[in-house]
């Protein structure tokens, strides 16, 4: 069996804790509330339900990515441990972090002259990548080697289900996604759209829903005739806090699907992604 260590990114949407437990290396990215800098793993904003709080509070908000010394470094420290490296974090086309990991593993593979570490683009973020990285510690357990897991993993990314409902566009508009004529005529009508990860990993709107109730009832739908149509057996579901609907969301899948109410994970999403998709927002991901 090959020694397998997998890097991720804070925008899984896991803790600290949570990362340490899973056996995983997890760097960090950073954000700005007004000219604050801060690291995802910062505590000093309180726990993310106080975050999500301040960043609705927030007149400026950027986000920043790992950069290619960071991944070089954690890539070849790994390497010189005698492990190999899978990389699995957030979707290329929603950020430059994936194509600076890219950088940094052609630079460690050439150094080492063979083949220590593996990309993956999830084509997703959060609990998306959560459920692909479960997939590589499965994959490992068959012994299976570096190239068959970079192979099954990426080839599974593409299968996956994935959209977000965003309900304050601000925020979108903030990051760029949104130009200031769609945030006006979005705020004027209360549109909640509902935004699905394409196979390329790239957003795209499917329904521009009038009010959350309606947006949600749309995801409801969408989602049990997808896990049906392409058979998936995992989902998962993180947001900024919206328990009500979340628990709401989780019992009618679980009603109308195979998929167990017990097994559908829920959490919360990470203080990075909540800057570009607003704190008021629910992620779905089935595989």
């Amino acid at each position: 069996m090959e020694n397998i260590k997998i890097v991720t990114d804070s925008t899984t949407s896991l803790s600290k804790e949570e990362c340490e437990k899973l056996g995983l290396v997890c760097l960090e990215t950073t954000f700005m509330l007004g000219s604050n800098l801060y690291s995802a793993f910062d505590e000093s904003e309180g726990t993310l339900l106080d975050f999500y709080k301040k960043l609705a509070e927030a007149k400026k908000v950027s986000t920043g990515c790992v950069n290619v010394s960071t991944f070089e470094k954690c890539f070849e420290d790994l390497v010189a441990q005698g492990y190999k490296v899978v990389y699995i974090g957030l979707s290329a086309s929603l950020s430059s972090t994936f194509s600076n990991s890219v950088i940094a593993s052609n630079t460690v593979n050439e150094k080492f002259n063979e083949k220590k570490v593996a990309v993956i683009d999830s084509r997703s973020a959060s609990y998306g990548s959560l459920i692909l990285i479960e997939r590589v510690k499965e994959l490992v357990l068959q012994d299976k080697t570096l190239e068959e897991i970079e192979q099954i993993v990426a080839d599974d990314a593409k299968k996956m289900s994935v959209a977000f409902v965003p309900t304050d566009l601000s925020f979108m508009f903030k990051c760029g996604r949104l130009s200031a004529l769609e945030l006006g005529i979005g705020k004027l009508f209360k549109i909640v759209p509902i935004i699905y990860v394409s196979e390329s990993g790239k957003l795209k709107g499917k329904d521009k829903c009038i009010g959350m109730k309606l947006a949600l009832k749309r995801l409801k739908n969408d989602f049990v005739d997808l896990i049906k149509s392409k058979g998936h057996t995992k989902c998962y579901i993180t947001s900024c806090g919206m328990d009500a609907e979340v628990q709401s969301l989780k019992e009618y899948i679980a009603e109308n699907t195979n998929i167990k109410l017990e097994d559908i994970k829920t959490g919360l999403i990470d203080k990075t992604l909540a800057c570009c998709c607003g704190p008021k927002t629910i992620a779905i991901f089935c595989l």
